[in-house]
């Protein structure tokens, strides 16, 4: 079921608060209803994708209970944790991986001259799976460094993984974020959590079917015309490049506000994933910004562990080229997230040199080094996201617009860039608008409306209702990030 949808806003959201708050007194009955709701949620289209989701939580839960039993000695403590990260990485190869693995083997051997063919192992990816599978590692991990205790209720622990707001698409939360949460009776929501539930579910929703959607169409809109050559791709690839830099940050960080919005509502608070990554002036500060609980997860059980900060420069830098590859790697199957993630975590290393570093800290102050830190950034993370979408399918769109960025002096002599940079403005400058608010404000613009005093606010929710009925994709895309 995806958050966008009648039967999400109208039925399913409604229907399971109303069940929720009937049994809320009870925790056994509450939290079975949060898990049955959650499954529904998630199995809505396919029920077999809940069989690899129960096998991993029923592993690791079991695991937790073998490395907390006691006088269990060190060294089988450690065997449990590498039989589930094997298992939990199992899962995740073989429904992510496997498929793109044999098809490059294949290739290999071809270019090779070696007759062997591997046989093309393909499968339909369980939506957030990526997602899921490092929470549940995270149990284990914290169970093994005795940094969080074993949840002794598998119904708990089930809802933990489980719980459908932060299912498919995060945010990526940790036993500590969450299972204190659902062990306990919560009050009923109060109204001022109310109406910060709503701002964010309501700005995720117009954040997802007007900016994310129609942003969308413009981005296939580029790679149309610039598969059709000639004057009309003439620097249709700025259009694709920026387009889809706008889009992905709308899609995800949509989610992400209609997520934390939702469990709000049943007195859950999630962490928050964004805080207007747009405005970033450094790669440090983008990842500090954008996709938050991914980065720290990966700073705490990858970079922490292979050393971080320790050693000579030479390791340290081989330790941030890796863990990044990694990072773009849990993105997808492909050597182009590869080279995103090697991509961004060169950009790290460039950014870490003593004239830019001192250049980035006279920014903080503002002003014109702030806007050309801004500026530069902005110019290098937008051609990152342009491996990003290659990487998703499309492998020959990074350089079909590359040729159209060559020609972008002629691009206004193109009616096609011409259009799409018209349409682009109108939708790009409400959205910047917004995040330049909450930039300034140093929250999320969901944090902004709810602080407005009411007639303010009504005035901003009936505007975004009008334009959402003027200029809502009537028949969008599915969330970006369910494909990870």
């Amino acid at each position: 079921m995806v958050f966008q949808s009648f039967e999400y806003v109208l039925g399913f959201l409604p229907a399971l608060l109303i069940l929720y708050h009937i049994v809320r007194r009870s925790r056994i009955a509450s939290t079975i209803v949060l898990v049955v709701g959650s499954a529904i949620f998630y199995a809505w289209k396919t029920a077999w994708w809940l069989i690899p989701l129960i096998v991993a939580a029923t592993v690791d839960y079991f695991v937790g209970v073998k490395m907390s039993a006691e006088g269990t000695p060190e060294h089988i403590r450690r065997r449990w944790l590498i039989f589930s990260l094997v298992v939990n990485l199992s899962l995740l190869s073989a429904f992510k991986y496997l498929g793109w693995l044999t098809i490059s083997a294949n290739s290999m051997f071809a270019y090779l001259g070696i007759a062997a063919v591997v046989p093309v192992i393909a499968t339909t990816l369980p939506p957030g799976i990526s997602f899921y599978t490092f929470e549940t590692m995270s149990y284990t991990i914290d169970v093994y460094r005795r940094h969080y205790k074993t949840e002794p209720s598998y119904l708990v622990y089930l809802n933990f993984v489980l719980f459908f707001p932060h299912l498919v698409a995060g945010p990526i939360l940790r036993p500590g974020d969450l299972i204190g949460q659902l062990k306990v009776v919560r009050p009923v929501a109060t109204p001022s959590e109310i109406r910060e539930a709503l701002c964010y579910i309501l700005w995720g929703l117009f954040k997802k079917i007007v900016f994310a959607d129609n942003i969308g169409d413009l981005v296939e809109f580029a790679v149309t015309k610039a598969n059709g050559g000639g004057s009309e791709s003439a620097g249709i690839g700025l259009i694709y490049a920026l387009g889809f830099t706008l889009q992905i940050y709308c899609d995800f960080s949509a989610y992400t506000d209609i997520a934390r919005g939702s469990a709000l509502l049943f007195g859950i608070k999630l962490p928050r994933n964004f805080l207007t990554p747009l405005f970033a002036r450094s790669p440090r500060e983008f990842w500090q910004r954008w996709h938050i609980t991914l980065s720290t997860w990966i700073r705490d059980y990858l970079y922490i562990p292979l050393g971080g900060h320790r050693g000579t420069a030479a390791r340290q830098a081989l330790v941030i080229l890796f863990t990044m590859g990694l990072a773009g790697l849990w993105h997808g199957a492909g050597m182009m997230f590869i080279a995103w993630g090697f991509y961004h975590g060169l950009l790290i290393l460039i950014y870490r040199l003593p004239p830019l570093a001192k250049f980035i800290d006279k920014s903080d102050l503002g002003g014109v080094p702030a806007a050309l830190a801004m500026a530069t950034f902005c110019t290098l993370n937008v051609f990152g996201w342009m491996m990003f979408r290659a990487g998703s399918g499309k492998p020959g769109e990074f350089e079909l617009m590359l040729n159209s960025l060559s020609m972008l002096p002629n691009a206004l002599g193109s009616d096609a860039f011409v259009l799409a940079a018209r349409q682009l403005v109108f939708l790009a400058v409400p959205l910047l608008t917004a995040e330049w608010i909450a930039y300034r404000l140093k929250a999320e613009f969901p944090d902004f409306l709810n602080r407005l005093a009411p007639v303010p606010l009504g005035f901003v929710l009936v505007s975004m209702w009008f334009a959402g009925m003027m200029f809502a994709k009537r028949s969008g895309y599915d969330f970006i990030y369910f494909a990870f």
